[in-house]
């Protein structure tokens, strides 16, 4: 989805003018990359937070001629979503493995009928 398209599905589902919408949506990239130079995060709630890290520096290859080459280190942005984004688009999470016990065993009632 591109901008435009951002800008058209949110007219249509908010019932604002495109114009608001736009001054919006700079306001809030301004804000973004204001707030990650700053301290390094910014939370969208109900969605998740954008974070700074730092990509060690590595060694890597040059895909054409095969020659090692050293990639500096490098700042990166990165998304990590909230829970209830995660489980809308992947299920809800099982325990793992070795998990704490009974966790994936089904609830029994404590109470006999007989």
């Amino acid at each position: 989805m591109d901008r435009k398209q951002m800008v058209e599905g949110i007219m249509r589902q908010a019932g604002i003018s495109k114009a608001n919408i736009a001054r919006f949506y700079e306001g809030l990239v301004g804000l973004i990359r204001k707030e990650l130079v700053g301290s390094k995060e910014f939370v969208l709630p109900g969605l998740g937070v954008l974070r700074v890290r730092t990509r060690k520096a590595r060694t890597g290859r040059h895909p054409q001629t095969g020659q090692t080459l050293q990639i500096p280190a490098k700042k990166v942005v990165r998304f990590r979503a909230y829970r209830s984004l995660d489980e809308l688009l992947n299920g809800p999470r099982t325990s793992p493995p070795g998990g704490p016990p009974g966790a994936d065993e089904p609830a029994t009632d404590t109470e006999s009928t007989e």
